[in-house]
């Protein structure tokens, strides 16, 4: 995962509370900023995130268009 959007999801949330949003640990969520967000914990990672952080900035390789995985209502996304 690239710097900028470690930087975003910083913005948006801690570890911590991502973490006790989707009853893991902080250091399982440290290790996903690390290493990559595994693709079936991604959905539920912008979720938490407010969809303001994409399933395509996440992994493009799973998600290769900028919509793909987003609920319809944010398809419009800048």
């Amino acid at each position: 995962m690239n710097h900028q959007i470690k930087k975003r999801i910083a913005g948006i949330a801690s570890q911590t509370e991502i973490a006790s949003c989707l009853g893991y640990e902080p250091q399982t969520i440290s290790l996903w900023l690390k290493n990559g967000v595994p693709p079936k914990k991604i959905i539920c990672l912008c979720k938490v995130l407010a969809w303001q952080v994409t399933p395509h900035e996440l992994n493009p390789n799973v998600y290769p268009n900028p919509t793909d995985g987003l609920p319809l209502d944010k398809h419009q996304v800048e």
